[in-house]
């Protein structure tokens, strides 16, 4: 017998689901084993390239300590990828849990589990992981021909002798092992998030025992929004590699901040495209459960109208005050009330304000580098201004 989605080992505690992922819970929840993990791949990735950088010069340890691009990837990215991982999984494990709970049909439940678990030995696969490094290492290979001694993406400690072509022996190593690490578990985030994509998809294919009325103006979909939250993470990553690459050019190279406007707007349609896109898999079955709810609620209330037009309409000249406390009245409110959720569905399972957090994640990293650009002493005179 195939195992049911509520038996797998990763699932978490009911008040995990709904509850606002924090940052700062990444450190307090995760296992032993995740933080090893991810300690051993920061190092790796930065202490090598530290001792490389200082072996050569200080003005080269400097160059490294200052190359904002390098620290933000190779500190911060590393890092929340890993250590975002497994609450993202407990996430999904849950919402899992909840289709097969409510809405899967139980004729269908065998169809749902072996899908489910088809995700899962995807994802957890040895092979498609080897196959992720492979990629990652032939990434850096491809790119790597068109790199050139000038490229603005290169500060001093990146160059110089002893190294690859005109790299230093610290420029070397991070072409070679801490920007394969992070093209590993960046790829490897995108392959389980499109695993989670085609599984969404698989669910629309089942009919799904959807509720037209139901409060969440999804037909009982509302749920799955919490899994669109563990991707608050990824987004960050997104922006924090974005800002080192452009506080590089802004503080190094004196580049106008109002050169790099529209990498903002890039970044909000890479946001929206890679975590909001495989949501809209239901559009269509929540337009189709619309429809239908429409036509039955529709008529429903419309025969509910007439009866309590006969009843009570033609005695309107002779009604007293207390008749409108009879359950007539309440009962026909509410249930127009019921009826009006079914123009309020909404076709994209996910809300706004979990959108606008996905963009605050992805442009808080920003911030730091439009407040270097200012220069400090225009700081200082609009702040005496304001004072005074």
């Amino acid at each position: 017998m195939k195992r049911s989605v509520s038996d797998s080992s990763i699932q978490p505690q009911q008040s995990a689901l709904f509850r606002p992922h924090q940052f700062l819970d990444l450190f307090s929840r995760a296992s032993t084993q995740t933080l090893s993990r991810a300690a051993v791949a920061v190092a790796v990735a930065w202490i090598p390239v530290a001792m490389l950088s200082a072996l050569r010069s200080g003005a080269s340890f400097a160059s490294f300590l200052t190359d904002y691009a390098a620290q933000s990837r190779f500190l911060v990215i590393i890092l929340v990828l890993i250590l975002a991982e497994p609450p993202l999984r407990e996430r999904l494990a849950q919402v899992a849990h909840h289709f097969e709970a409510f809405l899967v049909p139980r004729d269908q439940l065998r169809k749902f589990q072996a899908e489910w678990i088809s995700c899962g030995k995807l994802r957890d696969s040895w092979l498609a992981r080897i196959l992720i490094a492979v990629l990652a290492y032939a990434t850096v290979i491809w790119l790597e021909q068109y790199l050139s001694p000038g490229g603005a993406e290169f500060l001093s400690w990146w160059k110089g002798g002893g190294g690859l072509r005109f790299l230093s022996p610290a420029g070397t190593w991070a072409a070679f092992v801490p920007y394969p690490i992070l093209l590993y578990f960046t790829f490897l985030w995108l392959w389980r998030h499109l695993l989670w994509a085609r599984f969404l998809r698989s669910t629309t294919l089942l009919n799904l025992r959807l509720i037209a009325a139901h409060p969440d103006h999804l037909g009982g979909l509302g749920f799955i929004e919490a899994s669109l939250r563990g991707q608050l993470p990824f987004s960050f990553c997104m922006g924090v590699g974005m800002a080192g690459a452009v506080a590089n050019r802004v503080i190094h190279e004196g580049h106008s901040l109002f050169a790099f406007r529209y990498l903002a707007l890039i970044l909000i349609g890479a946001v929206l495209l890679i975590c909001i896109l495989p949501y809209c898999v239901f559009t269509g079955t929540l337009m189709q459960m619309r429809r239908r709810g429409m036509y039955r609620y529709g008529a429903f209330a419309h025969a509910v109208g007439e009866q309590f037009e006969k009843k009570w309409l033609h005695r309107a000249d002779s009604l007293d005050e207390d008749v409108l406390t009879v359950p007539d009245f309440s009962t026909t409110t509410d249930l127009y009330g019921v009826v009006g959720n079914i123009d309020d569905i909404r076709v994209i399972p996910v809300n706004l304000v979990d959108v606008y957090a996905l963009l605050i994640a992805a442009l808080v990293p920003g911030i730091p580098v439009v407040i270097a650009a200012i220069p400090f002493d225009t700081v200082i005179r609009d702040a005496v201004k304001l004072l005074f």
